[in-house]
């Protein structure tokens, strides 16, 4: 069996829902995680994420919505946990993700 493994296919079949949370009454939508860009990777420590990973990490997955969700004073603590939610909605840590190769 010689079958030629279409990643375009998988991309589209594994889409996953939107990741929504809602902060000081806004509705904000993210990617799961995992949808990321690879392009990603090289800005990052995916393994063990540092604030300013972290804030990398929710901009790229906020996009056009950023500028909004960073005029809303929010503790770090939150942002922390709206990380850790995040990857919870994605099933695995970002590092971890169903994406990833097989060990």
């Amino acid at each position: 069996m010689n079958q030629t493994f279409d990643l375009d296919v998988w991309v589209k079949e594994a889409r996953r829902e939107p990741f929504k949370f809602t902060v000081s009454g806004l509705v904000f939508t993210m990617p799961a995680a995992g949808e990321l860009d690879k392009s990603i990777l090289s800005t990052v420590n995916i393994e063990s994420p540092s604030a300013m990973d972290i804030e990398t990490l929710l901009k790229a997955g906020l996009g056009d919505q950023w500028a909004q969700f960073d005029a809303i004073p929010i503790p770090l603590a939150a942002l922390g946990e709206l990380f850790r939610q995040w990857q919870k909605h994605e099933g695995a840590p970002l590092g971890e993700s169903s994406a990833s190769a097989d060990s």
